[in-house]
């Protein structure tokens, strides 16, 4: 019972240190990951710090690489071509095991970014119309809830999970709006840390228990996200994430990591006609990992998401690969 109201006291406390001023996200089009995927043992109380990194600067069109000058050659007129976006990101996470059944996770990253796109005034690419941005701060937190609804002898478990990414994020930059040659550009607001909307978001997780002694149980799990307006009526798109995860310890103390990851993101949606919308993208991501523990209570682990296959509605700019390093400390086994 101690413990139990000590969960209670660490996951009220994780979220009330959230200031009220972005997707718990890896960049702009985000890590798809099944998190029970990663190894670690199971807590009545855990919390995981991980580093995210994730470089935009492929210029994509459909199935395919593109190159600057096809992109321009369909841009809109004065419209806004995305070049680059990095995003790195400190993540924390707090997990309690409320009952043998109910858990319930907090995540709260803090990201420093660098964005730039170009105004396409004129017909060829010209550096003076180049916009950048160099930011940080807290982006949105989410909390979800995961709730077993069957367990069986054999191994089988099933989970269903609901909850809410919360607009604690920082909503705005400085020199958001910069001005060149009297042509204004405005930071979109799905590109800064804080979206602004609250999102509902709610999937499952199915897993069965392998025969082998060493062997991960195998995972699958689907979380959509459904999303609100945010700022200045700004609407980032659904998205669909799925996952199928396993692992195998070759040794005591290390297990590595497989998945395969799909992200099915829709296409943002402005107010404002001459604002930057995120186009619609669909993505397969192949992700090895390795989990080491370092004792009972802690571990580390790190993932490399290559994307394997991506299909875009119009063209934009992707991350060929993702980066993420992270460690557990878990109470109460």
């Amino acid at each position: 019972m101690r413990l139990l109201r000590a969960s209670f006291s660490v996951l009220f406390s994780a979220l009330c240190l959230v200031p009220s001023v972005a997707t718990a996200s890896c960049g702009a089009e985000g890590c798809p990951l099944v998190r029970e995927g990663l190894g670690a043992a199971p807590s009545r109380l855990a919390f995981d710090l991980r580093y995210q990194d994730v470089t935009q600067d492929k210029l994509w069109n459909g199935t395919s690489q593109a190159t600057l000058a096809d992109v321009i050659a369909d841009a809109r007129t004065h419209g806004e071509v995305e070049l680059f976006t990095q995003t790195r990101s400190w993540v924390g996470e707090a997990r309690a095991q409320i009952t043998d059944r109910l858990r319930v996770t907090a995540t709260l990253p803090y990201m420093n970014r660098e964005h730039r796109h170009w105004l396409h005034h004129t017909p060829a690419y010209d550096p003076r119309f180049l916009d950048t941005w160099k930011f940080q701060g807290l982006a949105d937190a989410t909390v979800l809830a995961h709730f077993k609804v069957m367990m069986t002898q054999g191994g089988t478990m099933l989970s269903l999970d609901g909850g809410a990414k919360l607009p604690t994020g920082r909503t705005h930059v400085p020199e958001e709006t910069q001005t060149k040659f009297g042509f204004p550009s405005t930071l979109e607001p799905s590109a800064r840390p804080g979206t602004g909307s609250t999102d509902w978001v709610a999937g499952g997780l199915a897993s069965q228990r392998l025969p082998w002694k060493n062997a991960l149980p195998l995972s699958c799990s689907v979380l959509m996200r459904w999303t609100g307006k945010g700022t200045d009526d700004f609407k980032v798109g659904n998205e669909l994430q799925a996952g199928f995860s396993g692992g195998y310890s070759p040794m005591d103390k290390l297990t590595l990591l497989a998945q395969v990851n799909y992200s099915d993101h829709a296409s943002d949606v402005s107010a404002d006609a001459t604002e930057t919308a995120h186009t619609g993208m669909k993505s397969l991501y192949l992700t090895p990992g390795v989990t080491l523990r370092v004792s009972s209570a802690v571990s580390i682990y790190g993932l490399y998401q290559l994307r394997a296959w991506g299909k875009s509605d119009e063209a934009s700019v992707v991350a060929t690969n993702h980066f993420l390093f992270g460690t557990t400390y878990s109470i109460g086994h």
